[in-house]
């Protein structure tokens, strides 16, 4: 974890857990600092941890610019916090209080009391988590982890982006980063030759200015201006973390869930480019849906469309492959504001795939090209929204939470032992000699070591890699749940017949009222619960009898039973018949305004179909206008209700029949109907 300013914390050999969180003692040789050594120089030195296995590597970075950008663009992904954070009142009502009892003192006093209070009430303000770095055949990786538990980046620079000259020692530590070294890296320029050299005692990074005449011989000066470096200090100095369990939690379900079945889709650089800018030039409004909707029909390229300004953004089939899917899908993803962080990567980007699990699931951006990849994952959700944490905890296998089987434990150490080699494929593993078990069976025992933290999927390569998160294996009974009411509603869930009068309703115009009477053991008495689900699956409304909730309502996070009957509703209605469709048709209409400039970039290309994303832009023609035509079918007993939006305009009909069969045969036939004529429907969650 690293800081601006390191508050004073005490040695221990054996630190104690508390309730805020699991303690991670790092130990680093110093802390990171920019040292200058010679005229026009300077070093700038990472220390990694001490206290785990030795890690080394020796390269002259051959592309600096490259090697700058992606560093920064993982240090704006492990510093990143998208929380709503509300005005608060009392804490202005706190400062204006603590401002005049500190008139009369001076700077230094005051500095003090601030950092004294910060240090009994906000631990962590100033911190964020240390990246893991690992050192493998491939390359060097770099995973980072977001403040507010809603994005992942995984950094591989590759082999070639280096010039090295010695053996490399592979293995997983952590390194000190810091705002001081992330201000120092943002320095470097063409005309210099960075070195990153990763050791036990200290992970250095050396960057010189070079003139034209030392261009061709940059590793030989770089060599000799490192030798010249100063050794770094012999203090060892102690951070003393206390990581919350959600946070490794996340990191681990993220890991995870890389294993799962996915669809992939291909993207342009300048789609993702244009989408950017469009993000960056409207703002969010709000009480309207802020989600990307990506567009999917077989043969075509996809199409991204932001809400809810209903601005289209199309891929160029010279760069993006078309979808190679038989059924037209559209997938909603949230968290849009998150894909900011890459814009540091785009102009050196060749190939941009998005995985995708689901509506409202988590998706992985992979950016590549020459030299580099990266990895950047979007859950969807942050720490505060359960609704949709909730929906990803169910995708994933059951974390193991106990001691395993034997048999469990000698598949999981087969695996491992075989990655430890070199990362490896799932076909490699099953194809090996000595390998007995069944695809499913590997695939499975990969996806508990993930779980587990020791193995980690590398998306770009398709390799599994063996990677131990720390150096003493997790308890994972510390990161089963997020707290104890989510521990206690799987134990309600646990037993069906604690759910009592049950009722479903559907709520014009597209939401759906769940209701129950959950009965707690514990409590000899049951409470009733009610949930309103919006289209997207979001919780708009709950509302529960119990002493928590009425006491301070959902400012304290929901109750168990709320939980429990999310998850009951989740599970009891998942693959049912759904009460509600929606479909969607958009129509590109030409504006009758004349052209005028724009800023979105088309990119040239050639005979061979090479993009060229460092050429000016193009002479932009008129914007044309996107029309979405919607159409919503609804059955509610025997009533079919088919509700039509046009350019703002709604009509509605209502058609009733005898039979409440009747009536959803009739929206089956007006469905198939309505997708042959070109709409694609949106599935919801």
């Amino acid at each position: 974890m690293s800081t601006n300013n390191p508050l004073p914390t005490e040695r221990t050999d054996s630190p104690q857990e508390d309730e805020r969180g699991t303690p991670m003692a790092l130990d680093y040789a110093n802390v990171s600092h920019v040292t200058p050594t010679e005229a026009h120089q300077q070093h700038v030195a990472l220390f990694t941890d001490l206290r785990r296995d030795a890690v080394r590597f020796d390269g002259v970075v051959t592309q600096p610019l490259l090697f700058r950008d992606s560093l920064l663009a993982l240090f704006d992904v492990v510093k990143s916090d998208y929380r709503y954070v509300p005005k608060d009142r009392a804490a202005y009502a706190v400062f204006s209080q603590m401002r005049r009892q500190n008139r009369n003192k001076n700077l230094f006093t005051t500095q003090r009391d601030y950092f004294n209070w910060l240090l009994h009430n906000d631990p962590l303000a100033y911190c964020i988590l240390d990246p893991i770095i690992e050192v493998h055949p491939d390359g060097v990786s770099f995973e980072v982890f977001g403040r507010d538990e809603g994005c992942y980046a995984q950094l591989t620079l590759a082999h070639g982006l280096f010039a090295t000259n010695s053996a490399s020692t592979y293995g997983t530590t952590s390194i000190d980063y810091s705002d001081t070294l992330a201000s120092a890296i943002a320095r470097i320029d063409d005309s210099q030759v960075p070195k990153l050299s990763i050791g036990k005692d200290a992970l250095q990074f050396s960057r010189h200015s070079c003139t034209p005449n030392q261009s061709e011989n940059k590793t030989d000066n770089t060599e000799a201006a490192a030798q010249s470096a100063d050794s770094p200090d012999d203090t060892v100095i102690e951070k003393r973390i206390h990581v919350p369990s959600r946070w490794i939690r996340g990191l681990l379900q993220i890991q995870a869930a890389a294993h799962l079945p996915m669809d992939s889709i291909a993207l342009d650089p300048i789609a993702l480019y244009n989408v950017l800018f469009e993000l960056r030039m409207h703002a969010d409004i709000k009480g309207k849906r802020r989600g990307l909707v990506i567009e999917l029909t077989p043969n075509q390229p996809p199409m991204m469309l932001l809400e809810p300004f209903n601005i289209s953004v199309n891929c160029q089939l010279g760069q993006a492959k078309p979808y190679s899917g038989s059924e037209a899908k559209m997938i909603r993803l949230w968290g849009r504001r998150r894909l900011s962080l890459l814009k540091r990567l785009l102009p050196y980007a060749k190939d941009v795939t998005v995985h995708i699990l689901g509506q409202g699931m988590p998706s992985y951006w992979v950016i590549a090209g020459d030299g580099f990849a990266f990895t950047f994952a979007m859950t969807g959700f942050n720490k505060d929204n359960w609704s949709q944490a909730l929906n990803f905890d169910l995708l994933l296998p059951k974390r193991p939470l106990g001691a395993q089987t034997s048999s469990q434990q000698n598949t999981i150490a087969h695996i491992i032992q075989a990655l430890q080699d070199a990362p490896k494929t799932l076909e490699d593993l099953c194809a090996a000699k000595d390998n007995a078990l069944s695809t499913s069976e590997c695939h499975a025992a990969l996806i508990s070591a993930a779980q587990q933290g020791l193995v980690r999927y590398d998306m770009p390569s398709q390799r599994y890699h063996y990677r131990p998160l720390t150096q003493t294996p997790l308890d994972m009974a510390q990161f089963a749940y997020h707290n104890d009411a989510e521990k206690q509603a799987f134990a309600i869930f646990a037993h069906p017949k604690s759910f009592h009068h049950v009722s479903v309703k559907s709520v014009l115009p597209d939401d759906v009222m769940i209701s129950a009477d959950i009965e707690v053991a514990a409590d000899r008495r049951s409470y009733h619960s009610q949930l309103t689900l919006g289209h997207d699956g979001l919780v708009k409304k709950a509302e529960c009898s119990c002493p928590q909730y009425l006491q301070h309502r959902l400012s304290h996070g929901p109750c168990a039973h709320l939980i429990a009957l999310r998850l009951y509703q989740h599970t009891a209605h998942t693959g049912s018949a759904p009460r509600t469709r929606i479909f969607n048709k958009r129509l590109t209409v030409p504006n009758n305004e004349p052209a005028q400039p724009s800023k979105k970039i088309v990119a040239n290309t050639t005979s061979a179909n090479i993009w060229d994303l460092t050429a000016p832009s193009m002479p932009i023609h008129a914007n044309n206008h996107t029309q979405t035509h919607s159409t919503q079918l609804s059955v509610h007993e025997r009533t079919l209700i088919i509700e039509r939006e046009q350019n703002g305009n709604t009509r509605r009909q209502k058609i009733c029949f005898n039979t409440a069969q009747q009536a959803t045969d009739a929206m089956m036939q007006h469905a198939q109907r309505l997708q042959a004529k070109g709409y694609i429907e949106d599935k919801g969650i």
